[in-house]
């Protein structure tokens, strides 16, 4: 086996070009040509894949089309793998951080040129970097992935997304990425800087705060409560905002407080 990795993976890197070199693409055929490397890389040993997943890192800067399949294989592979493949994510995390902060909404309509509508919200480059971070940080059970410099460097980039007017994939991955950093400090950090959001103009980045601090609140679980002191002047506010889905979700997250401290929160707010 030893002997053909080299010509097995150039004929992968052959057919991961489908997307890229297609006109009629189809996303079931690429998703059979990744499930087939998954079956490949069973089989190879750390030494024989790293290389490997190095040389399609490579490749995949050649095009936005070879990115988004680079990171339809990474979130396939992180998926499979589990916490087998943080040993080879320090390979591509500055790429992902680089492909996440591309996806990034314009601050004003107009700003898009002809690449970057390519990388609007919902796109498959988004869609697949936020399905990879997520695996990588969710099954990060030693909580070594995220130091404290990668939530620095993390943070910031996933919030700029928080406007997207779609954030099915952003929310599990912004939301597990203070739990995966394990530390009270970092968690604070995330609280403020998050719930600071709040007082955006936009209903939507209003709604996609707290919808990302209700998860945040259910996947931290009885170590929220350290939080509270800090949270409840945002709370308080939020419950009053005059987008009605804003004040529901408010109150949702209100019970979910009073689930984990197990008191009201009546005499709070």
């Amino acid at each position: 086996m030893k002997n053909q990795v080299s010509a097995i993976s150039t004929i992968f890197i052959k057919l991961l070009s489908y997307r890229d070199m297609t006109t009629r693409f189809n996303q079931d055929t690429e998703d059979q040509i990744i499930s087939c490397f998954v079956g490949l890389v069973y089989k190879l040993t750390e030494k024989e894949f790293l290389p490997l997943l190095v040389q399609l890192l490579e490749w995949s800067g050649g095009s936005l089309d070879k990115s988004i399949s680079f990171y339809n294989l990474a979130a396939q592979l992180s998926e499979k793998l589990q916490g087998l493949f943080l040993l080879f994510s320090g390979s591509i995390y500055v790429n992902l951080v680089e492909k996440l902060q591309q996806c990034k909404p314009p601050e004003h309509a107009g700003e898009f040129e002809s690449k970057k509508a390519k990388l609007s919200s919902g796109s498959d480059l988004s869609l697949y970097s936020l399905k990879t971070l997520y695996n990588m940080l969710r099954y990060d059970t030693t909580h070594t992935f995220i130091t404290a410099d990668r939530f620095d460097k993390l943070l910031p980039v996933l919030l700029d997304l928080i406007s997207l007017p779609d954030i099915a994939h952003l929310t599990p991955a912004l939301a597990q990425l203070p739990v995966a950093a394990n530390s009270d400090r970092l968690w604070k950090q995330f609280n403020f800087q998050l719930l600071n959001l709040s007082k955006s103009l936009s209903p939507t980045v209003r709604q996609n705060v707290v919808t990302v601090y209700k998860e945040f609140i259910v996947k931290l679980g009885q170590d929220y409560s350290v939080l509270l002191p800090d949270t409840l002047p945002f709370i308080a506010e939020l419950l009053e905002d005059s987008d009605p889905v804003v004040e529901e979700t408010t109150h949702q997250i209100v019970q979910e407080i009073e689930n984990i401290t197990g008191e009201s929160m009546d005499q709070y707010l």
